[in-house]
């Protein structure tokens, strides 16, 4: 009689176990990858800084609830560090231009002399130039008188941005046993945690660089810092589906307003860093507007191109995107951040102490992130699913027997 697998004791058994040990989120984190590949410029030191400038601002509001009159003169505005005497500053609403002549400081408010274009609106009187709260005023530059000596100078001083390095340390370590007994698999315990902690390793860099909050500290004598990520940085274009929508569920026109915010300043194509639930709600749009990015301008991950009139979105999964921010995507412009690392990611073998009777390996990087002009970038957040303005309705059509055996090519 044969013998057969069932009589032999499973431990004496060679079981068929995979080659290739799989891991759940081997691309779990595409922001850093591409980051590092991409943008990656050493720091010099554990805290960097930077200065940003901007062009001088043109644009601010009546800040007043109960408005103005056709004829007041004294305007108290939300800016009034944006205006300088003898400006012309222009109502877009009315269509009034108005002569800046002096400036209440104490009050906030601009002196000016109405009408200075003359343009009322036929028929309409005075009161076409009222104003009220929250109009526009728009900053045309000054008119000056001939022969005027040089007018006040406007001058911003570039604002300082800072962010520190952070440590990052994932280590492993087996025992001298462990190390030299044989293993079923291709490859040793410290070979298989070597590649799964290098994993680790990428994911904890990938949701600072996304959420972290830096910090500086040096409580009880020990020097402590966090880098600040995508979110602390962006303040300015955070876009809340669920309160836009009520329900969080998003449309294509909504997603459009959001493009127009975030496209308003820097580059014409950005990344999108989406959850996989705002990825199914995208991909429910037109696919006329949705195009497979090649790996030529992938860095090697999957992508998608979402094409706007206001500019390309390369659309990218990151796992990290899960649970309260599963209903999020991050939109960075590439040419406005970098990857800065002040000790680039290394793998440290025999780091354990010379008389422990174990091999101990850690991967070590202290890395930070820059970014430059956070109203190039934004955030979309609070989707909880596809608009029903997006779902195609199934239309239910009855047909006898005459017309489905025309339309099959056969007999009722």
């Amino acid at each position: 009689m044969p013998v057969y697998t069932t009589n032999i004791d499973r431990d004496r058994r060679e079981i068929d176990v995979s080659k290739r040990i799989a891991y759940l989120e081997p691309d779990a984190t595409p922001f850093t990858v591409i980051l590092m590949r991409a943008k990656k410029v050493p720091a010099t030191s554990a805290e960097i800084v930077w200065y940003e400038d901007q062009l001088g601002a043109r644009w601010t509001k009546v800040n007043n609830s109960s408005g103005y009159a056709h004829n007041a003169t004294d305007i108290v505005v939300d800016d009034l560090g944006i205006f300088k005497k003898y400006d012309i500053v222009k109502v877009p609403r009315t269509g009034e231009t108005m002569l800046i002549t002096g400036f209440n400081t104490a009050g906030g408010e601009i002196v000016v002399t109405r009408d200075f274009g003359g343009t009322k609106p036929s028929g309409e009187g005075a009161t076409a130039y009222n104003l009220v709260d929250g109009d526009w005023l728009l900053v045309l530059g000054n008119a000056m008188e001939e022969g005027s000596r040089v007018p006040d100078e406007r001058i911003g001083q570039p604002t300082k941005v800072n962010n520190y390095c952070q440590i990052f340390r994932t280590p492993f370590s087996v025992t001298g046993t462990t190390q030299a007994e044989r293993t079923r698999t291709s490859e040793q315990e410290r070979a298989r945690l070597t590649r799964k902690k290098g994993m680790e390793h990428k994911i904890d860099i990938e949701r600072a660089l996304l959420f972290g909050e830096k910090k500086e500290s040096t409580s009880g004598g020990v020097v402590r810092r966090t880098l600040g990520g995508m979110t602390q940085f962006i303040k300015s274009n955070v876009f809340d589906v669920s309160a836009e929508q009520g329900d969080g569920r998003l449309d294509e026109d909504t997603f459009e307003a959001f493009c127009e915010m975030v496209f308003k300043y820097g580059s014409s194509q950005k990344l999108l860093v989406a959850s996989s639930k705002l990825i199914s709600v995208i991909n429910s749009f037109g696919r006329d507007k949705i195009q497979t990015v090649s790996k030529e301008e992938s860095y090697g991950l999957r992508m998608s191109r979402y094409i706007s009139a206001h500019g390309d979105l390369l659309i990218v999964n990151s796992k990290v995107l899960v649970n309260y921010y599963s209903g999020w995507g991050i939109v960075a412009d590439i040419d406005k951040i970098e990857y800065k690392p002040l000790r680039d990611t290394k793998l440290n073998r025999g780091i354990q102490p010379a008389d422990e009777d174990a091999v101990r390996d850690e991967y070590l990087t202290e890395v930070t992130l820059k970014v430059e002009n956070e109203e190039c970038h934004g955030i979309i957040k609070g989707v909880t699913g596809i608009s029903r303005d997006n779902i195609v309705p199934v239309v239910n059509v009855t047909i006898d027997g005459d017309a489905l055996a025309d339309l099959i090519g056969g007999e009722g």
